[in-house]
């Protein structure tokens, strides 16, 4: 894979307010899609972001709001389910504290993966 469909991003995930923080640079390098679908692969231990062009209710896709992609801040998510799911199946997240995933945006597939192996603690 050649290194311009190979970009390093990062997501954040709040422990504490059950949220998800896209940053608006991997919503760019998967090509500013209008709606989003948060996949999680277990035996892997990875996280990913998919791009979707069409709504689909049945597989949970998030609309981007376009206006947003405008202004300074990330995309936030909320999502209590998603959150205490992520933290059921991995070990490895405190309750309460705030992480950060580093991954790579394979822009040919529009999607951004995270590997839990890459996890660390935000600090504040």
């Amino acid at each position: 894979m050649n290194e311009s469909s190979n970009l390093s991003t990062q997501i954040s995930i709040d422990l504490k307010k059950y949220r998800i923080r896209v940053h608006k640079e991997s919503l760019h390098l998967i090509g500013d899609p209008k709606y989003i679908q948060f996949l999680v692969n277990i035996g892997s231990r990875l996280v990913a972001i998919r791009a979707v062009e069409k709504e689909h209710v049945d597989l949970q896709t998030h609309s981007i709001d376009q206006t947003r992609m405008e202004s300074e801040s990330s995309l936030e998510i909320y999502s209590r389910p998603f959150i205490e799911r992520l933290c059921k199946e991995f070990d490895c997240f405190d309750e309460g504290n705030s992480y950060r995933l580093t991954g790579a945006a394979v822009q040919s597939e529009r999607i951004a993966v995270f590997p839990l192996d890459s996890l660390q603690k935000i600090d504040f």
